[in-house]
């Protein structure tokens, strides 16, 4: 099943990269239009893009200037393989200084937020999503559920993105949403 990911993340990899202005503008509104919906959410945990990524920084400022209480947390990186992460406070605008890994990310303090926006290489519509295979995300999710906290999982990723439920396994667990320029599922 690896060698099949391999060649299904390239290929999603080559399908978001071609992306144009209208995608892009599709997926930005549905994110805005989500974010709303999302009404107890205070903290709500974002990502800087890295490669194709989505970069939805303009709607992730927007959201915190909606209404008061409400801030953004990034990933800090706690080991140098970026095996192991946590979410720190950031608000837009505050200097980011690089975490155990290299990667810039804010000093704020610790937070566990109450909803995650999470990048999607791919996704099905049963709502699982296909990452890079780092499980950056996922050891994440796994250790913040242990707890008593279940932050809401927002996967974001282009239509043209959606892949075969059979690329996934047993351990890949949907996320509350994913929400594409396509539609929300």
């Amino acid at each position: 099943m690896s060698g099949d990911k391999l060649l299904v993340r390239r290929r999603m990899g080559e399908l978001r990269r071609a992306v144009g202005p209208d995608a892009r503008k599709g997926l930005l509104g549905a994110l805005e239009r989500a974010l709303r919906d999302e009404r107890r959410v205070l903290t709500l945990g974002v990502y800087s893009p890295i490669g194709s990524e989505p970069d939805a920084g303009e709607v992730f400022a927007r959201w915190v200037r909606e209404a008061p209480g409400r801030s953004l947390a990034l990933p800090w990186c706690l080991n140098r393989d970026a095996s192991e992460m946590e979410y720190r406070r950031w608000m837009p605008g505050e200097p980011l200084a690089p975490d155990a890994a290299g990667i810039a990310a804010p000093t704020g303090p610790r937070v566990v937020p109450d909803a995650l926006v999470i990048p999607c290489l791919g996704w099905s519509r049963s709502r699982r999503r296909l990452g890079y295979g780092g499980g950056y995300f996922d050891r994440y999710i796994a250790r913040v559920m242990q707890t008593s906290c279940s932050p809401r999982l927002l996967g974001l990723g282009y239509g043209v993105n959606e892949v075969e439920e059979s690329i996934f396994e047993t351990h890949d667990l949907p996320l509350d949403l994913i929400i594409t320029d396509a539609g929300v599922f």
